[in-house]
């Protein structure tokens, strides 16, 4: 997959697949080494779905590089938020309620660098306020972007211990979150 001669996307059989998952509501994890062409198709659902969608990202560089917003930002979490504290309803995502009440679709690029327990914090935060609450991610289409060989969650030493106890690893698919969510995985 790539850009051919005219600007135009040369659309290959996972780029395919990944395309029709997504156009039948599925869960996806967009995955495949730099160069595969997991930004092209991030950056086409955004140019060509008319649903409500957002983009989001867990670094601040990573947000702007696909004109989104940081995980934090969007849901108003403090930088070391806990799932016990978004279940606590302490922190609601008053910037952005109405937004969360009606989207459809979360992007989440670079998820190779989002901890387990921020994924649970997200969704948590989904299943309270967003368009379907009480199922998983609140009923919002999830689709995950990015390669776990490139970018790992940063865990300090300090928190080592808790994600020993709490989680089988710090990556986004050892959440808690994602083993009642269905979602396909397509490498490019």
């Amino acid at each position: 997959m790539g850009v051919g001669h005219g600007g135009s996307i040369e659309i290959n059989e996972g780029f395919q697949r990944a395309l029709d998952l997504i156009g039948e509501g599925k869960c996806v994890f967009l995955t495949g080494r730099a160069g595969t062409g997991k930004s092209t198709l991030l950056n086409h659902l955004v140019d060509s779905d008319n649903i409500p969608q957002v983009v989001l990202a867990p670094t601040g560089v990573a947000a702007l590089n696909v004109n989104g917003q940081t995980i934090h930002r969007f849901f108003g979490f403090p930088p070391s938020v806990t799932p016990e504290q978004v279940e606590s309803g302490q922190l609601s995502p008053r910037r952005n309620s109405s937004v969360i009440k009606a989207v459809q679709r979360i992007i989440i690029d670079e998820v190779s660098m989002v901890r387990a327990d921020l994924m649970d914090c997200l969704e948590t935060s989904l299943r309270m306020h967003g368009p379907n609450p009480g199922q998983p991610f609140g009923g919002v289409q999830m689709v995950f972007v990015g390669d776990p060989y490139q970018l790992p969650p940063i865990v300090e030493d300090e928190e080592a211990e808790f994600f020993a106890t709490h989680y089988q690893t710090p990556f986004f698919f050892s959440s808690h979150a994602l083993g009642s969510l269905e979602f396909e995985t397509v490498e490019l």
